[in-house]
């Protein structure tokens, strides 16, 4: 099995073990060795042992090599025998997570979406915690459900957003509106949107929103809330509610669903009940409604947790103790390290994207074209390159706001020697290196060809470590936690690509090499101005790894940078 179907295979066996009524520690295991199996840059089935992976312990680690190996689990057997197959997709449902399928199916008897949207009216009603409004959501989305495939990349699901939030800001009945859901946590694909508002009107807003001219079919409708579908296919959701409510409705719907529970299992142990209505006294019925995030987790005694790291991923621990990481944010990025031109693949001029980055404040610019041998995006020989170095050097007079400089993305050949010669990389001002070809190469061998670049003293960082682009290209085999030793031990920086279909490292990875005290740059990889924009994505995956300021490159100031490049490796 590849890496991608061993993680679903785990995520199946979280499911449904909250389906089964797990606690939830045991779902939790399985929740996390799936995401380190997907962002395993190394096939799993070449691992001597999978609990060299993050967040992968004993039991996963027999688990994932049965599944390697294409055997079945005993867990995902026994699972399986016990469970009707047809409750996951069932899960899938927006406001049906796998406890909520659990009850319908030991209470209602239905195992499958089709038999949820056959039920009659008052059914699920009826049952103990449900409601009228609670039933017409579940009905309506199980009667108009379709499987979405293919989730967004984050630029889209941006775009898509600030157009539902102009809309529904724009209203004389809005307050305060926010993105709620996977993408206010940032997460690198998202699935649906979530729109959380403010609102002493909530009819007027709910209807406004349904109404909207964007909207092709509206799925579910009640007095504090619509789902709809816009054009596209985007599937959105609009929550309304007080003012007074507004941070426990804001924080529920942001999720995610392990740090919701872990945040009701704290609740819980002082007595009190957490929902998306606020806090109560446990078994009371009555919550109390809560105007700010803050407040709720002042409350929990926690300091605020930014949604970026709303994982449970010890993020209230942390919290707790005071310990929470200054995050990175976009203000603290004073250049872009990797940036291309018209002299390769890109579209703007050195001119341009200079100007592009004034615009943005940044103190410096590295211009890395692509190398000779990358003919497919008009690499640059020798002779041109220098061309361009000289090009660079005017613009960096003709521009005293920002320091320009010339850099190379340089590919990493099969053997791991790069494509310009020592002579020529020692005249440049930064060196990116990249695996531009051969993909399917094994694990050992593409490791061995990177780390083989990190050995050459003119190259400071490893462009896109993985390769991966998402929604369409798997990481190609690569041991990535040797690459951050690697790094750790030649001063190499591993970059984090934000380029919204790459944002390569990924977050585990990126988090890992932090520990490990290597340094990322996080770079945009920009072949036009407007793509310099996409640093915030970059960043905002930084941001979910826990990475504060003093470990990105290009967090330096242009005194402290220069020295960095002067010093070399």
């Amino acid at each position: 099995m590849q890496n991608a179907d061993i993680a679903r295979a785990l995520e199946t066996i979280a499911i449904l073990l909250e389906i089964r009524g797990e606690e939830h520690y045991r779902v939790l295991a399985y929740q996390r060795a799936a995401e380190s199996v997907a962002a395993a840059g190394t096939p799993v089935a070449e691992l001597e042992d999978p609990r060299s992976l993050p967040n992968v312990g004993g039991t996963t680690a027999r688990v994932i090599n049965d599944l390697a190996q294409n055997r079945t689990p005993e867990i995902l057997a026994e699972l399986a025998e016990e469970i009707p197959a047809g409750l996951v997709e069932l899960t899938r449902l927006p406001g049906v997570g796998p406890r909520t399928a659990g009850r319908l199916w030991r209470e209602l008897g239905v195992t499958r979406v089709e038999e949820v949207a056959a039920l009659k009216e008052g059914s699920i009603a009826a049952l103990k915690g449900f409601g009228k409004k609670s039933e017409e959501a579940i009905l309506r989305a199980a009667r108009s459900h379709t499987s979405r495939e293919q989730r967004m990349l984050l630029d889209e699901a941006a775009a898509a957003a600030e157009r539902l939030l102009e809309f529904v800001r724009s209203h004389p009945a809005a307050g305060r509106v926010e993105v709620a859901g996977s993408l206010r946590r940032q997460k690198e694909t998202v699935g649906d949107l979530n729109l959380v508002a403010a609102s002493e009107d909530p009819k007027a807003l709910v209807e406004a929103f349904a109404a909207a001219p964007f909207v092709e079919e509206v799925t579910s409708r009640g007095a504090t809330g619509v789902s709809v579908v816009c054009a596209g296919g985007v599937e959105a959701e609009l929550r309304v509610v007080s003012p007074e409510g507004f941070g426990s409705l804001l924080q529920h719907f942001t999720g995610s669903r392990a740090h919701n529970a872990a945040l009701r299992e704290r609740a819980e142990r002082r007595g009190l009940s957490l929902s998306e209505y606020g806090l109560g006294e446990a078994g009371g019925g009555r919550y109390e409604p809560l105007r700010t995030e803050e407040e709720l987790y002042a409350r929990l005694g926690l300091r605020y947790i930014e949604p970026e790291l709303r994982e449970d991923r010890g993020e209230i621990e942390a919290a707790e103790r005071g310990e929470l990481p200054e995050l990175v944010e976009v203000r603290d990025i004073r250049g872009d390290l990797h940036v291309h031109t018209n002299y390769s693949d890109g579209k703007g001029t050195v001119e341009s994207m200079a100007e592009a980055a004034i615009e943005l404040g940044y103190e410096y610019l590295v211009f890395c074209d692509h190398s000779q041998s990358l003919r497919v995006a008009n690499g640059l020989s020798p002779g041109r390159l220098e061309e361009k170095m000289r090009a660079v050097r005017r613009a960096d007079e003709r521009y005293p706001e920002i320091h320009l400089l010339c850099g190379a993305e340089v590919d990493i050949l099969r053997d791991g020697s790069l494509d310009y010669e020592d002579a020529v990389l020692a005249e440049l001002d930064f060196v990116v290196a990249s695996v531009h070809t051969a993909f399917r190469m094994a694990g050992g061998p593409m490791t061995d060809r990177i780390v083989r670049a990190m050995h050459n003293p003119h190259v400071r960082a490893i462009g896109h470590p993985t390769g991966r682009l998402l929604n369409r290209r798997d990481p190609y085999a690569v041991d990535v936690s040797r690459l951050i030793r690697e790094a750790a031990a030649t001063n190499t920086a591993l970059e984090l690509n934000a380029y919204p279909d790459r944002l390569d490292l990924s977050v585990p990875h990126a988090r890992e090499a932090v520990r490990a005290g290597v340094r990322l740059t996080i770079d945009t990889d920009a072949h036009d101005e407007r793509a310099l924009s996409f640093m915030r994505f970059g960043v905002a995956q930084a941001r979910r790894a826990w990475v504060e300021r003093q470990s990105v490159v290009n967090c330096l100031p242009w005194p402290e940078f220069e020295a960095y490049l002067r010093e070399g490796k």
